[in-house]
């Protein structure tokens, strides 16, 4: 456990000055809209909620973490597995910490401040709160950790014509998906499937098998890695 928050910490550092800009950013893009808001008497219209603001988290470190920690870390003397196994566990953390932040502060947009209607979130637009606090926390988690894996997974293999082929069918693959009209249905099927799911077990569980698939993947592309 020591080594894991080691891999934590040092991931922390890595990415604060990333962490808190988005932070700063969004307090400062909801502090002029009120005080716009306030001064011209007006509603507003509808905008995101400051909850969701903070995943671009989990991108940026879904994106640069595999970029530059691996160097460092590796250069430090860690194997390319206890480097892949520790950024999965900050990668787990993270989906977990920014999963709870956002259904609290749906919670308290709700509830307390009672000023949702003006603002959309990916919790109600993919109707998992249906699934109440607990059900919508697990939810996002894992489909956090299953965006993240592909993110991580696709960076991991750059360097790697397999990489390159997979960065170009996954780009391919919504919109000739959508133009086609026999592949579109089953475009759709999938999306509902994984984002607008009515079943918690099965909705989790498709988001944890695309995530164990994307983890592997990525350990593939990183016990090569030379660089």
């Amino acid at each position: 456990m020591g080594a894991l928050t080691v891999h934590l910490k040092a991931t922390y550092l890595q990415m604060r000055i990333y962490i808190w800009f988005i932070i700063i950013l969004t307090v400062l893009g909801r502090l002029a809209e009120f005080i716009v808001n306030l001064l011209v008497n007006n509603s507003g219209g509808t905008i995101l909620s400051a909850g969701n603001m903070l995943i671009l988290i989990l991108l940026l470190l879904a994106i640069v973490l595999p970029l530059s920690y691996y160097k460092r870390i590796v250069q430090l003397g860690a194997s390319r597995k206890q480097y892949f196994w520790g950024l999965q566990f900050v990668f787990a953390v993270w989906a977990a910490v920014l999963a709870l932040l956002n259904s609290l502060w749906t919670h308290v947009e709700v509830n307390v401040l009672q000023d949702h209607e003006s603002t959309v979130g990916l919790i109600e637009a993919f109707h998992w709160d249906d699934f109440g606090l607990a059900g919508s926390f697990l939810y996002q988690t894992v489909f956090y950790l299953m965006a993240m894996a592909l993110l991580s997974m696709l960076i991991s293999g750059y360097y790697r014509f397999t990489g390159w082929l997979l960065w170009a069918l996954i780009a391919a693959a919504i919109p000739v998906g959508t133009s086609i009209p026999s592949l579109r249905v089953h475009v759709v099927s999938f999306f509902k499937a994984l984002l607008f799911n009515g079943s918690l077990l099965a909705g989790v569980g498709f988001n944890l098998i695309l995530f164990l698939t994307f983890v592997a993947g990525g350990w593939l592309f990183t016990r090569g890695r030379t660089h």
